[in-house]
C-alpha cells in the first residue's frame, strides 16, 4: 500500500504541475498513451494467441485488450509507466459497463468529432459513476487511484497532465484496434471478465522475469534505444520464448524492407545495420497498411513489424 500511495501522490503532483523525477520521467515515458498508435489489426493475426501466453508492453492497454479478444488467457504487461495497470482496469470497466459510443465519448479527447476540437466529456464524472463499482470489483487499487483523481480534478485536466496528446481520430482507432469493431466490442464485454493480466512496473532491461511466453510484443521500444541495447533486449526477450514462440522485436512506422534510411530517422530504421546486428535471429518483415496509410487512404504507405520465430526446443529441468 505504501508503494501505491507513492504512485498516487506522484499523479497528484503531476496534476498540480509539480515535476516528478521517477524512472518513467527520466526515460520519457511518464505519460500514458490514451490509445495505441500502432496498427495492431495489421499484425495481430500473425500471432497464435488462442489459449496462449503473452508478454507485452503498452501503457494504452490496447495490446492487452486486443489479445483478450483473440482468446489469449495468460497476459503479462511490463511497462515503465506506473499508471499502466490503473488505466487498463479503467478501460476494462468501461468496456463492461458502457456502450461503444459511451466508451469513446469517455476516453477520446483529441480531434473528437470535429478536427481541432477537444472532447469536454472526457473522463466525465457522470459516466465514471456508471463504471466505478465494476472498477472497484475488478481492482481495488485502480478504483482508489481514479476515484481520488476524478473527485479532485476535472477529467479534461487529468487527460492533459497524465496522458500523451498523441491520439488518432475515431475511425482510425476503430481500424487499428480489432476490439473497437462493433461486434468485437460486444464480444469483449464477457471475455474481459475471465482474464486477469499480471502487471509489472519496470524497465525491461532491469526487470527479471521468471516465466516464459508463447508471444512477446515489444512495441517500438527499439526506436528509442541504441543498436547495442536493441541487441541486448532481443537477446533477453528471445530467451523468454517457448518453443515456436514469436517475438515482435519492433514496430516500424512507414517502413518496408527496402526503405531507404534518412539521417534524421531513429537508428533502428537503418535496416541494413539493424538486420546485421540481429542476423542470428533471421528476423522476418511483416508489412501491412500503416496508420498514416489509413489516415490518408493510401495502401502504399506501409508499417511493418520485425519478428523472430523461435524454433529451439527447450529442455525442462527438474
Amino acid at each position: 500500500m505504501e508503494y501505491f500511495e507513492t504512485i498516487l501522490n506522484n499523479a497528484i503532483k503531476r496534476c498540480e504541475n509539480i515535476k516528478v523525477y521517477d524512472e518513467a520521467y527520466s526515460r520519457g515515458f511518464s505519460s500514458l498513451y490514451p490509445f495505441s498508435t500502432e496498427n495492431i489489426s495489421g499484425y495481430i493475426d500473425n500471432f497464435n494467441l488462442e489459449e496462449k501466453s503473452l508478454l507485452t508492453v503498452g501503457s494504452s492497454a490496447d495490446q492487452a485488450l486486443n489479445a483478450i479478444l483473440k482468446n489469449c488467457k495468460d497476459i503479462t504487461v511490463l511497462d515503465i509507466n506506473p499508471y499502466a495497470k490503473y488505466y487498463y482496469y479503467l478501460k476494462a470497466s468501461g468496456i463492461i459497463e458502457l456502450s461503444k459510443e459511451e466508451f469513446l465519448r469517455f476516453f477520446r479527447y483529441e480531434d473528437y468529432l470535429n478536427t481541432f476540437k477537444k472532447n469536454k466529456e472526457v473522463f466525465n464524472k457522470e459516466t465514471y459513476n456508471k463504471l466505478k463499482e465494476t472498477l472497484r470489483r475488478l481492482d481495488y487499487e485502480s478504483y482508489l487511484f481514479w476515484d481520488e483523481l476524478l473527485s479532485t480534478y476535472k477529467g479534461e485536466y487529468i487527460r492533459n497532465k497524465l496522458f500523451s496528446l498523441d491520439e488518432e481520430k475515431t475511425h482510425i482507432l476503430e481500424n487499428i484496434n480489432p476490439y473497437l469493431e462493433d461486434e468485437n466490442y460486444k464480444e469483449l464485454k464477457s471475455k474481459i471478465k475471465k482474464v486477469n493480466p499480471e502487471f509489472i512496473i519496470g524497465n525491461i532491461f532491469k526487470t527479471d522475469i521468471d516465466k516464459t511466453f508463447d508471444n512477446i510484443w515489444l512495441s517500438n521500444i527499439g526506436a528509442y534505444i541504441s543498436r547495442h541495447y536493441l541487441k541486448i533486449m532481443t537477446d533477453k526477450t528471445s530467451n523468454l520464448l517457448n518453443e515456436d514462440g514469436i517475438l515482435l522485436i519492433s514496430y516500424l512506422y512507414e517502413t518496408v524492407k527496402d526503405s531507404k534510411y534518412q539521417e534524421d530517422w531513429n537508428l533502428i530504421y537503418d535496416l541494413e545495420k539493424t538486420l546485421s546486428i540481429l542476423k542470428e535471429y533471421h528476423p522476418e518483415f511483416i508489412s501491412f497498411i500503416g496508420v498514416k496509410g489509413l489516415k490518408f487512404n493510401d495502401e502504399n504507405v506501409k508499417d511493418s513489424v520485425l519478428v523472430y520465430k523461435n524454433r529451439i526446443r527447450r529442455t525442462k529441468t527438474r
